[in-house]
């Protein structure tokens, strides 16, 4: 598991997935429903996000997502 706290975490965690799995953007794009685009400057920390679309992309490299209360 990997403790993200930034959106530059979540976006350097998603290419990493991506490129492991030997997808291209566009791919992943075009699979998670995002204009690659959108996917290049999330995954350079770059974009302002919304979460739908993030969880898009989460869902197509079979990523989950969990939330702890950090008290």
């Amino acid at each position: 598991m990997m403790r993200v706290t930034r959106g530059a975490d979540l976006g350097a965690l998603v290419a990493e997935r991506r490129e492991k799995l030997g997808m291209s953007q566009q791919q992943l794009a075009d699979e998670s429903g995002v204009t690659r685009d959108w996917l290049n400057r999330f995954e350079r920390g770059k974009s302002t996000v919304t979460l739908h679309r993030v969880l898009w992309v989460l869902s197509a490299l079979n990523l989950e997502m969990s939330v702890e209360d950090g008290r």
